[in-house]
């Protein structure tokens, strides 16, 4: 059913198919914020908008709205991204799209469509047909994999080791950076103290050297940074070290193979044994095709055992990165668009404006260092966007995106770091920041995103007949169940519970339906829970999660728009209510 529109400032607000659709009915040009429910309307283009219409306002042919894309059938296409989306509406038609806050182009646009609009009204031009845009729903990497590019491709996959003399100059960034150079991906990265079982192991191959067993102390004498390196097959061959490592000047220019002397043969050539992976294959059963490709399949899988070609076989992780206040003031936009061109996927974020003791809460193992005066006044400057990133090896590959810990060593080791591209001119400080490990990541995002509750029931139809099936979902989506029980709702529960729709006319029967029997009331707990739970339950309408939700909830499991198997909470506030209202004052933090 329609519901009556609220006019906030200037922009009308849209939250369901109806009122979507009364609004293509709108004469003029309509402006429309696409939004998800989280994040929110853009604040960025308000003052623009405002500017605009008081620019064209005369004759009311320019209008605002924002549409939240979550309980929008039409905009389901557009929940898959958090960058800013604007749609221009003209007779009925969406015929114009614009990706992130770019304020000259909306206004460009605004400004050509209200002058069209305006000949057409004065009868000094014809309006032309003009193509409604299709909102397409974006295919995965993998589903686009397989239209372009039929064929796996074949990947080899190496190990490399950079050695403890190089790890204590301060060379590791500058080493991958000469890899990545020469045409190869760094897939993962560890730092660690190899014992000496692991060095015999890695180098069995040169165990009848002469000097092996001053190699195995050296390779002892600090830590290494552990890297699996890939390269596409049908390029070449990955290089000995001579191509990728500046040599010291002592020696020739061209090193010799392995008639050196083997110490510094073996000191100084980069230490990769290649690996050819076909479509089907794991590295644990790669064999036989010569001996390097059988020791380099065991050398992966005993430093990377959960290391797998195939990216989608690949650990997905989470890790948190911060863009500090002056980075995001200057240029927000290239680097969020920086960071997805990278494979990450934001699973969450928020702008907040940090006190001096969130910053020293969050940076406590740097209060007494000399720079932290400078750093907590960059952090209090203005708001920060804190940002979940999700894809594989998450953690490894932000921080060897970002590059060396100081702007100064990232311009100098690492010139095309993040750290260093993205610096800013007279502040000394880095403008961003990525999580060291997986433990910190996980402490670091449970800092800015705490565990949030929701409330959550499987309707008395569903649970008759679906309940395993819908709590199986449940805890693979990776909620936790804080309390649970079952039991019939009382009428004036149902009505709490429904207290937004008292008066439409199916109001009743869904009172009815909701205690008719045994329900299954719950509340649930993960990070950003209220949303999470919104998209696994799908669209309101079974037909319409059918279509464009097929694995949600209620695609599968519902019998109708009133029983439609779950309910869930629309919000925080109404998550809390309903909560208490079900089980009491919330005691499960």
């Amino acid at each position: 059913m329609a519901g009556k529109k609220k006019e906030i400032q200037l922009q009308t607000t849209i939250t369901n198919q109806d009122e979507w659709d009364e609004m293509l009915l709108t004469k003029g040009v309509v402006v429309i914020d696409v939004y998800r429910a989280w994040c929110g309307p853009c604040k960025a283009v308000v003052n623009l908008f405002r500017k605009l219409k008081n620019e064209f306002g005369e004759d009311d042919v320019l209008h605002f709205a924002v549409a939240e894309a979550d309980s929008i059938p039409t905009l389901q296409p557009f929940r898959s991204k958090c960058e800013p989306v604007f749609l221009f509406c003209v007779n009925g038609k969406i015929i114009e799209i614009v990706r992130g806050a770019n304020a000259p182009l909306i206004s460009k646009k605004v400004t050509e469509l209200v002058q069209e609009e305006r000949e057409i009204a004065a009868g000094q031009k014809e309006r032309a047909e003009v193509d409604e845009l299709l909102f397409l729903e974006e295919k995965s990497s993998e589903e686009s994999i397989e239209e372009t590019a039929p064929e796996e491709e074949v990947v080899s996959y190496s190990v490399g080791i950079i050695k403890p003399d190089d790890v204590l100059e301060g060379r590791v960034e500058e080493i991958k950076q000469k890899i990545r150079a020469a045409g190869f991906g760094i897939e993962a990265a560890e730092e660690k103290m190899l014992t000496e079982e692991q060095i015999r192991v890695f180098y069995a191959w040169n165990k009848d050297q002469p000097d092996f067993e001053d190699f195995v102390q050296f390779m002892m004498s600090g830590p290494c940074h552990i890297l699996v390196i890939a390269k596409k097959e049908g390029t070449d061959a990955i290089p000995l070290w001579k191509d990728l490592h500046e040599l010291n000047e002592s020696l020739p220019d061209e090193p010799e193979k392995p008639n050196r002397q083997p110490m510094q043969w073996l000191k100084y050539c980069i230490t990769l044994c290649l690996v050819r992976l076909e479509e089907t294959e794991s590295i644990l059963n790669i064999c036989g095709v010569q001996d390097s490709v059988e020791e380099a399949s065991r050398q992966l899988a005993f430093f990377f055992p959960n290391f797998d070609k195939n990216k989608t076989d690949l650990k997905v992780e989470k890790t948190l990165a911060l863009i500090r206040p002056s980075l995001l003031k200057e240029r927000q936009e290239s680097i969020m668009q920086r960071i997805k061109d990278e494979g990450f996927k934001i699973a969450m974020q928020k702008k907040i404006i940090l006190s001096e003791e969130q910053v020293c809460e969050f940076y406590k193992e740097h209060v007494d260092q000399d720079y932290f005066p400078v750093l907590l006044e960059q952090m209090t400057s203005g708001p920060t966007l804190v940002l979940a990133l999700t894809r594989e090896n998450a953690v490894a590959h932000w921080r060897d995106l970002l590059g060396p810990k100081t702007v100064e060593e990232a311009k100098k080791e690492n010139p095309d770091s993040l750290r260093a591209q993205y610096s800013i001119s007279n502040v000394p400080i880095s403008q961003l920041h990525g999580s060291s490990t997986a433990d910190d990541a996980q402490k670091e995002l449970e800092f800015f995103f705490p565990q949030e509750h929701t409330f959550a029931l499987i309707k008395p139809d569903a649970a008759k007949h679906h309940k395993d099936d819908i709590m199986q979902k449940v805890k693979e989506a990776g909620f936790t169940i804080s309390k649970i029980k079952e039991e019939a709702l009382t009428r004036e529960m149902a009505e709490q519970f429904y207290k937004d729709h008292k008066g439409k006319p199916f109001f009743e029967e869904l009172v009815t339906c909701m205690t008719q029997g045994p329900s299954v009331i719950m509340v649930l707990s993960k990070e950003n829970a209220v949303e999470e739970w919104r998209q696994l339950m799908g669209p309101t309408d079974p037909e319409v999660a059918k279509q464009t939700s097929p694995e949600s909830i209620r695609a599968q499991f519902a019998q109708d728009i009133l029983s439609n198997a779950v309910h869930g909470s629309s919000n925080r506030e109404h998550a809390l209510k309903s909560i208490e209202c079900a089980f009491g004052e919330l005691d499960i933090d």
